[in-house]
């Protein structure tokens, strides 16, 4: 009987405790929770929705049928009040601004810059109402819904891993002398991204290639290398980022293993595909100056390279 008593007076005084929590809680952080995490899936629609039309959106239904899946991979990972919530932003958006159809006869009938971001915000408000309607009886039952989801087709506020690679052409001068070759580089760096538009990258990379000895008869290449330790800032615009690159380099040789060294600042971009499989895809270009000091045995010297960079983010 006493034990009875014991048990009852036990789970009263845990329903009170957790009552009192409650009771205490802050609302205002459970608010914010849900405005960060509409703000990552309103993220993942306009990237699902921009990448769509850059690829081609003529017919409606076609499209929105071609971006389901990863729209309800996004949808389904958050929880209902970040549905509706995303949801009211994404209509508030659109009702704040002239219709596409209104902004394309007041425009001469014409697809003015105006029309097209009136036409994607719509498209973005019907691609999410579809995907909310349809989560409740679509959305699978092993993957449930995170208070914590930020979105999955950005780094935002999260650290990735990135693997890339490209070819390049080079230019150098060096002692008043021009030559030039090809070549090629991998790099691996870690990265943060902030609130899904800047990204913070660094990390490790090695490329070699052959540029061409002038005055050489028959042609003869010189085999470099060039290590480096590049930090790279990224900015995100939807499907499309930029960078901004500075780096310490060397250069050794395979006829001479003694270091020189330099550095570099750089610029790119790249153009997006959606995250599969937990991996997003890119490809673009790159362009970088390089000033190597006199050292290593070896006269003062510049290079360009620049050329094609594709690249593998992946969220661990």
């Amino acid at each position: 009987m006493a034990a009875g008593v014991r048990k009852q007076a036990f789970t009263c005084a845990s329903v009170l405790l957790a009552w009192a929590a409650c009771a205490h809680a802050d609302p205002s952080q459970d608010d914010a929770a849900v405005e960060r995490s509409a703000s990552g899936l309103l993220a993942d629609v306009e990237r699902i929705v921009d990448i769509q039309e850059t690829l081609g959106w003529y017919v409606d239904e076609q499209a929105y049928e071609d971006i389901r899946d990863p729209m309800m991979r996004s949808v389904c990972k958050a929880v209902p009040q970040v549905r509706q919530r995303a949801l009211e932003i994404m209509g508030d958006s659109v009702m704040s601004s002239e219709s596409a159809p209104d902004s394309y006869e007041a425009g001469g009938r014409r697809l003015t810059p105006e029309v097209v971001l009136a036409r994607a915000k719509q498209r973005q408000h019907d691609a999410l109402s579809r995907a909310v309607k349809d989560a409740t009886k679509d959305c699978p039952y092993w993957d449930e819904p995170d208070m914590d989801f930020e979105g999955r087709q950005t780094d935002r506020n999260r650290f990735t891993l990135s693997m890339e690679t490209g070819g390049l052409i080079q230019i150098r001068r060096s002692e008043g002398t021009w030559t030039y070759g090809g070549g090629g580089a991998g790099r691996l760096l870690s990265g943060y991204g902030f609130n899904g538009t800047l990204s913070l990258l660094a990390g490790v990379e090695f490329g070699g290639g052959g540029l061409l000895i002038p005055g050489s008869d028959p042609t003869q290449f010189a085999i470099n290398y060039f290590p480096a330790l590049p930090v790279v800032l990224r900015w995100h615009q939807s499907s499309m980022h930029y960078d901004l690159e500075v780096a310490p380099v060397g250069l050794f040789q395979a006829s001479d293993t003694s270091l020189s060294y330099g550095g570099r600042v750089g610029v790119g971009g790249g153009f997006s595909a959606l995250r599969t499989q937990g991996v997003m895809p890119w490809a673009g270009m790159a362009v970088a100056y390089e000033h190597h000091l006199e050292s290593g045995g070896r006269p003062k010297t510049h290079f360009l390279r620049g050329g094609i960079r594709v690249g593998f983010v992946w969220d661990p």
